[in-house]
């Protein structure tokens, strides 16, 4: 690929480009707003049959017994599925979880399932269905699942061992991203000598924070799987998922089938339609056994009581601070809740230790070790921010306890931590990674001074100002991933006679990344972006990706879219040299025209040698790096009802430098959608609450979960560099996405306290209720 990036060098030296950095109408725009474009639930799939889930309404049991022969005879009734016919198929990291099981883990766990002619008459023959339980001890908190006395979830019939490590103490087996089979699974830093290190400073602090109340992502279309047997080997499969290739690759070797997946247009997702690995092998199985397709689109009160949710985590530790703001140690255990399976949990560990690890670039003493923990809650899934939001909305909430005994500014302190150029950090295989390309300082500064952070902050203890019964305060969060070269993908870049056609598995849900891509191309081949058109998003038709995930796509999506268009562009000249008898080199194009540099006039169009039955086919990839990290800064002010608690969000600046802007919408709609996905709003909004008897969650629906209307959005500003880093990108560009909100949470939790005087929280969400107690009033 040298000759391929040399030949994109130009495009990231320009200051002025066609398409890239512009505003452009998007090719799928239309039909989306006017309702004509596909989503799952559209398509029409031949004899297919509807599914409905019987659920358990009990924590933890064994099914005794379970009779659905009154169900079966109720005409449409074709089929169902319990744990007594159910494949044996497992998924989850390690293979642990089945499509049903005799024993139920959590309120909501599927007891059967009805495939029928109607929703209704599924729905109805789920009521017929009659199960005997037999109850099971259940617990809810990491703290108690670790308890030496405490009940294991999975029984040793499981026998759950996974690369040298096995499932004891409702502890999982640790794991990781393995690019390096040699490497041992990263689930914990040891650097220096933590004890001396404390010796050494100024200020030490312990405790626990808790940011444990795993809440919902929000996708507006609910998740959809619709399964298709075409022979014993081959299954096809329509997800919506935000990235095929990741969910039909664990699918396909769980299943041990080869898996055709299909993939329109996102209702959204968050990260959390992406692998979708338990209920693609849910509807795979349903559809083994009733011979038929089965189609599957859980309700919102389904993806909202019984769909993967954001994990919940505590860190119970210790950190030192020096007077100079620099945290000197870190001590501690970081206990992840995942819930009753854990699909990429064991992943979201390893990049919650590196994201905190980038944050505290400059500590030397490092003990953090982090667990995976069963409890019998609803399972966990992928979310934006992935392990690091949850992480470091404790880890840097307590080392602010640190910093306030010496009244240090925060944002200093952060900014002083933060990985500079030329320095190593941990990523998610375990090793550390230099960063050569990047330096974050002017977007820090820059950031701070359009919110006004020093004027603002008036210190630890002291309100930013208070108006009446109105006390308002500031609060500081950055955030950062090291997804964004990770990975391989894989494009091809075809030129048909008055056309350009990307093959690439990319999906859209709401981030205009096919539309990132076809700019790419158009770009690079001097095209309209009407000449340029992406296949469905299928991995069929594409080549293979690791798909949309950790803000990946901007970089490799755009590098490996990029070399093709620049390899196709290769092979357009040396079909033209001959014709105008010159080198490939002397050629241009522009607009479907070749023509000699120094003859424009002389151009003649592509189709004068690519005929109706002729292409020229590019090739590109990007094989996944680990040198470049994201980063967002957030600024925010709240203000406070001293008289009621109740917590508003007035002010928010999101911060940040992103190379090179791609989209300029689009990248202003990512910043501010930090607030939702849950998001910012964790800071003191959004949390599930789970009765502590009956592990039944009380606020399943759409108003008892307290979330944001678009009514009561605050002021919300943002500050964005463009530096044209050397990275993969052809032009200089990093994704920032999936990262947007996660340093809202601390940076929330800071504000309140600082309004309050000083009032130190130690669980997320702080809500009014808190408030009023920390004010004496509850």
């Amino acid at each position: 690929m040298k000759h391929l990036d040399e030949a994109l060098k130009p495009y990231r030296n320009k200051t002025e480009y066609r398409h890239i950095g512009k505003s452009v109408r998007r090719q799928d725009g239309e039909a989306i707003v006017t309702g004509k474009a596909l989503y799952c639930d559209d398509i029409y799939i031949p004899n297919a049959l509807y599914m409905k889930v019987l659920r358990s309404p009990h924590p933890h049991a064994e099914v005794v017994s379970i009779d659905t022969s009154e169900a079966l005879a109720l005409p449409g009734v074709e089929a169902i599925m319990t744990h007594e016919n159910s494949p044996q198929w497992k998924t989850g990291q390690p293979a642990h979880r089945l499509p049903i099981d005799r024993i139920v883990r959590y309120v909501g766990d599927a007891v059967a399932a009805v495939m029928a002619t109607s929703k209704q008459i599924a729905e109805d023959a789920l009521e017929l269905i009659k199960v005997e339980y037999k109850l099971l001890p259940a617990v809810y908190d990491v703290e108690d699942a670790i308890k030496p006395d405490a009940y294991q979830i999975y029984g040793e019939e499981y026998n759950i061992e996974w690369l040298g490590y096995r499932y004891e103490n409702n502890k999982l087996p640790p794991g990781s991203y393995f690019e390096h089979p040699e490497d041992p699974p990263f689930y914990f830093i040891r650097e220096g000598d933590p004890e001396k290190g404390f010796e050494e400073c100024d200020a030490v602090v312990e405790g626990k924070v808790s940011y444990d109340k795993a809440t919902f992502p929000g996708a507006p279309e609910t998740p959809f799987i619709a399964a298709r047997w075409e022979d014993e080997d081959h299954v096809t499969v329509w997800a919506s998922s935000q990235s095929p290739n990741m969910m039909s690759r664990p699918l396909g070797a769980a299943i041990n089938a080869h898996v055709f997946a299909n993939v329109p247009n996102v209702g959204g997702s968050y990260g959390n339609k992406n692998g979708m690995g338990y209920i693609s092998l849910f509807v795979a199985a349903a559809a083994k056994v009733a011979g038929k397709p089965v189609r599957y689109a859980m309700s919102k009160e389904e993806q909202m009581l019984v769909y993967e949710r954001r994990l919940g985590n505590k860190f119970i530790g210790k950190i030192g601070v020096k007077k100079d703001g620099m945290i000197h140690a870190i001590k501690g255990d970081w206990l992840v809740d995942t819930g009753m399976s854990a699909e990429l949990t064991q992943g979201q560990v390893a990049e919650g230790l590196g994201e905190l690890h980038i944050a505290f670039n400059k500590t030397p003493h490092w003990d953090v070790n982090g667990r995976v923990v069963v409890t019998n809650l609803y399972p966990v899934g992928i979310c934006k921010g992935f392990g690091g939001q949850e992480f470091k909305s404790c880890a840097m909430h307590l080392a602010t306890r640190a910093l306030k005994k010496l009244d240090i500014d925060p944002f200093e302190s952060f900014r002083k931590n933060f990985c500079s150029p030329g320095r190593e950090y941990y990523w998610r295989t375990g090793r550390k990674y230099k960063n050569d390309i990047i330096d974050y300082d002017n977007a820090f500064v820059g950031a701070a001074e359009k919110f006004r952070w020093h004027e603002r902050w008036k210190g630890w203890t002291t309100p930013s100002r208070v108006e009446g019964n109105k006390s308002y305060g500031v609060g500081f969060g950055v955030h950062c991933s090291g997804d964004p070269s990770c990975d391989e993908t894989f494009a091809y870049v075809r030129l048909e006679n008055d056309e350009v056609i990307v093959h690439c598995p990319t999906s859209e849900s709401g981030m205009g990344q096919r539309l990132a891509a076809a700019k790419t191309v158009a770009e690079i081949l001097n095209v309209p972006m009407e000449r340029v058109s992406l296949t469905p998003s299928n991995n069929i038709n594409n080549p293979a990706d690791f798909g949309l995930a950790g803000s990946r796509g901007t970089i490799t999506v755009n590098a490996a879219c990029g070399r093709a268009a620049a390899d196709a562009k290769r092979k357009l000249f040396e079909l033209f040299a001959p014709y105008f008898d010159c080198e490939p080199e002397d050629l241009d194009t522009k607009d479907l025209m070749v023509f000699k540099k120094d003859n424009p006039e002389g151009a003649v169009h592509w189709n004068t040698l690519i005929h109706f039955y002729y292409s020229i086919t590019g090739e590109g990839r990007m094989d996944g790096k680990f040198n470049t990290y994201s980063m967002v800064l957030l600024f925010v002010e709240v203000e406070i009802d001293l008289d009621t608690g109740l917590v508003k969000l007035t002010d928010v600046l999101s911060g940040t430098d992103v190379g090179q802007v791609m989209s300029p919408v689009e990248l202003k709609m990512q910043l501010e959608g930090g607030l939702g996905a849950a998001g910012i709003d964790t800071g003191h909004l959004e949390g599930y609450v789970v009765d502590p008897h009956l592990g039944r969650t009380l606020t399943g629906n759409l108003i008892d979960y307290k979330w944001r209307t678009f009514t009561e959005l605050p002021n919300f500003d943002t500050y964005i560099l463009s530096s044209k880093w050397p990275t993969e990108n052809p032009f200089g560009a990093i994704g920032i996405g999936e990262i947007t909100g996660a340093a809202g949470p601390a940076a929330v939790a800071m504000a309140i306290e600082s309004a309050l005087g000083g009032y130190e929280f130690n669980e997320y969400p702080i809500t009014p209720d808190k408030v009023l107690k920390a004010l004496g009033k509850a």
